[in-house]
């Protein structure tokens, strides 16, 4: 009679005692150049990555303070950030079989090679404010640094024109359509060949194994939202 009521209480206690449930084997922190929200970029990501938990941030000094603070199993961002950080890319994105997308200056006033030290640039921020000007430097191929406004998304590049905060704005190329249909301004754009930025890369702290199998089952309309089609 012992064992039996000993029996019954095990098993209420058992049925009584909230579920358990397996918490993310992996963590991925991600900065992204997109017009999605980083709330909407992190959900798509997310619910591709069952297991990983996933977070994404809409400005650069908070991905990297995160990385510094609490190291997650792998970081996904453009990959001058990863450089910024001193991290080497274990796996590199790749879209039309290229490791960098052409970057097009873009204004609403004539513009020649010969003034583009002398103009005032919008960009969306990959490297932080200090180095941001140099790095826009050496994307335009001159050799003084100018003065550059940083933004945290694509669409304030278009409100730097139109307030005439900024003579002209470095836009990844794949946004050109979507950024001229927002407005009834007229551009002046300029495809340089020095304006090449490395596409999206991953950089894995620890737990390489389940994050890289998770990353390159990416679905193909989320890989379009990181503006990459294959990994290598």
């Amino acid at each position: 009679m012992l064992l039996a009521a000993a029996l019954l209480i095990g098993c209420c206690l058992l049925l009584l005692s909230p579920p358990t449930t397996a918490g993310p084997t992996a963590t991925l922190y991600v900065y992204a150049v997109t017009p999605l929200r980083a709330r909407a970029l992190e959900q798509k990501i997310e619910e591709a990555m069952p297991g990983v938990d996933v977070t994404v941030f809409g400005k650069l000094s908070d991905f990297k303070t995160a990385i510094e603070t609490s190291p997650p199993s792998a970081a996904l961002s453009p990959r001058p950030v990863l450089a910024s950080l001193n991290r080497s890319p274990d796996l590199q994105g790749f879209r039309a079989g290229s490791d960098a997308e052409q970057y097009l200056l873009v204004s609403t006033r004539a513009m020649t090679r010969e003034m583009l030290s002398s103009l005032r640039y919008g960009m969306v921020d990959l490297v932080e404010r200090r180095s941001l000007p140099k790095f826009v430097a050496g994307l335009l191929g001159v050799s003084s640094a100018p003065e550059v406004q940083r933004v945290t998304k694509i669409e304030d590049l278009l409100q730097l024109l139109q307030f005439q905060t900024a003579d002209a704005v470095l836009l990844p190329e794949r946004f050109r359509s979507d950024f001229e249909s927002k407005t009834k301004m007229s551009f002046t754009i300029l495809s340089l060949s020095t304006a090449k930025v490395g596409h999206v890369a991953v950089t894995f702290l620890s737990d390489r194994s389940s994050v890289e199998h998770a990353i390159r089952r990416l679905p193909r309309h989320v890989m379009a939202d990181l503006g990459v089609d294959e990994w290598r």
